[in-house]
């Protein structure tokens, strides 16, 4: 078998120095064709993003499957928000992430990224955020006085949604949120856990 793979291997080389503007031609086409391929699949998440055992949770979030109930990465499923409009991958990403796979080595669970808040505001304008959720009643969780928080403070994309005011706070509003939102009890429960 390693034999017929040096064999092919050989011949190929040998043909790319007898026609090496072909052949360039041809890693190029190879290499563009790859990479649309690539995004074209991207916007799938069970074709790029499911065969690794580790993202499963977090397409099964994304498509309102397993075990977390309502995420808000099924909400923007919902509003036809691919993974890829927030998860940019470059073609060094593409290349890491089809290693990782090939050689089944990668961080489980999957190490948490960062995203800070230009992640959200690229689509969520914060101004129309906080006028939106002033009631008038000078509550309004957008506008808080712990000053600057990141997005990801309250709203979990893969996880379920904990509103941070909630922590001290038993606002009328945090009693009806939607279901992608940790209601107080389940907010306690989870806090006992952690000690």
């Amino acid at each position: 078998m390693f034999n017929k793979i040096k064999d092919v291997c050989m011949n190929a080389l040998a043909w790319a120095k007898r026609k090496p503007f072909l052949a360039a031609g041809l890693v190029l086409v190879l290499l563009i064709g790859g990479n649309l391929a690539m995004v074209q699949a991207e916007k799938h998440p069970s074709l790029a993003c499911a065969p690794c055992h580790n993202m499963s949770s977090y397409v099964d979030g994304y498509q309102g499957k397993g075990d977390k109930g309502m995420v808000l990465a099924q909400k923007h499923a919902e509003a036809g928000i691919a993974c890829i409009d927030c998860h940019e991958n470059g073609i060094a990403d593409k290349a890491m992430e089809t290693y990782w796979y090939i050689t089944d080595d990668f961080e489980v669970p999957t190490l948490k990224r960062d995203f800070g808040n230009e992640m959200c505001t690229k689509c969520h304008k914060v101004d129309e955020i906080i006028a939106k959720t002033d009631k008038g009643n000078g509550i309004n969780p957008h506008n808080s006085h712990l000053g600057d928080l990141n997005c990801e403070d309250c709203h979990k994309m893969h996880d379920r949604s904990e509103a941070a005011c909630m922590k001290c706070h038993d606002f009328d509003f945090l009693s009806n949120l939607p279901g992608e939102w940790m209601t107080k009890d389940e907010m306690k429960a989870a806090q006992q856990q952690k000690k």
